[in-house]
């Protein structure tokens, strides 16, 4: 079979991981809801949705006999995969939050590529080809750019000297790019025994109720939810139902790719969410919906900085 009609679902999840991550930014900065809030609900819906239409519509139209489950039979690698992802979310949720989609994504994608093809090659024991390499050089120029940006601006230049040039935000953006790394390292074993759709709905559940145990000991985020007025309530209720299908989709797409192509090939392809990201955010910028979707766009990928009140 043709690469490109192997790895066609990743190019689906740069997609998808592009849209969450620009609508990430609007929900937390414009609706101000909780990043830890946000990320506990909408992976645990989307992990919760995957494993009804597991269970519940194709296994019973492909057999009667109940099957013994991931939670069963691996549960020590979805343990793993989980608590890598639960750590990946959360900051990158936080992140985004904080700096903004297109930097987050200027950091923690070429990372992410560097990281996930590095323990391919010592783990799981695939291929390094040319190509491989070449992405990885490419990827760790691009971060190293992306990190050091700011020194170049002049909005360092006039920021008061004890103010660091690499931010909170910029830290969460990288130890999420480790998370998510060691994340697909366990998944990857995982689709070699288990459906794509079994692994996405497993591992998005369970790093979701993760998620929600670390929002039980967080009390601002805690107040910051239970400020919601009544007639607040239903919308975001709706609002995080229809977020939850982003997860829903890119997970699943991500674990198709790691069963298809390995985690090596399928890292570095979809890291073109970076450019996917990038170029949405342009976009709405250049449309004008400034008030809508704040975003910065980084001196790092050597076109424009954009800025927006929000993050004064």
């Amino acid at each position: 079979m043709p690469l490109i009609l192997k790895s066609w679902p990743v190019f689906v999840y740069a997609i998808i991981i592009s849209v969450e991550s620009i609508f990430i930014e609007f929900l937390t900065n414009f609706l101000h809801l909780s990043p830890v809030l946000l990320s506990a609900i909408s992976i645990t819906l989307g992990g919760l949705l995957l494993l009804l239409v597991k269970y519940f519509i194709i296994d019973n139209k492909h057999t009667t006999k109940r099957k013994a489950t991931i939670f069963s039979i691996s549960k020590m690698n979805l343990l793993y995969a989980s608590l890598a992802l639960a750590v990946g979310v959360s900051t990158w949720y936080d992140s985004v939050s904080r700096i903004g989609a297109s930097k987050e994504v200027l950091l923690a994608g070429p990372l992410e590529v560097v990281l996930v093809v590095l323990l391919a090659r010592m783990f799981l024991k695939e291929r390094l080809d040319t190509i491989k390499i070449a992405g990885v050089v490419i990827a760790i120029t691009g971060f190293f750019i992306a990190v050091l940006s700011d020194v170049n601006s002049i909005e360092t230049v006039l920021r008061p000297s004890s103010e660091p040039i690499i931010s909170f935000g910029d830290i969460e953006a990288i130890v999420s790019a480790f998370g998510f790394a060691l994340g697909v390292l366990f998944l990857t074993k995982l689709v070699s025994k288990h459906s794509s759709i079994e692994v996405a709905g497993a591992s998005l559940l369970l790093s979701g109720i993760l998620i929600g145990v670390l929002l039980l000991f967080s009390f601002q985020d805690l107040a910051i939810s239970s400020q919601l007025s009544p007639a607040q309530a239903p919308r975001t209720i709706i609002i995080l139902i229809l977020f939850s299908l982003l997860p829903f989709v890119g997970a699943l797409s991500y674990s198709v790719g790691l069963s298809r192509i390995g985690a090596a090939l399928t890292g570095t392809i979809g890291a073109s969410n970076i450019i996917i990201t990038l170029a949405g955010q342009i976009t709405l910028k250049e449309l004008g919906p400034r008030k809508y979707f704040p975003c910065r766009i980084g001196k790092s990928f050597g076109i424009l900085w954009y800025s927006n009140n929000t993050y004064a």
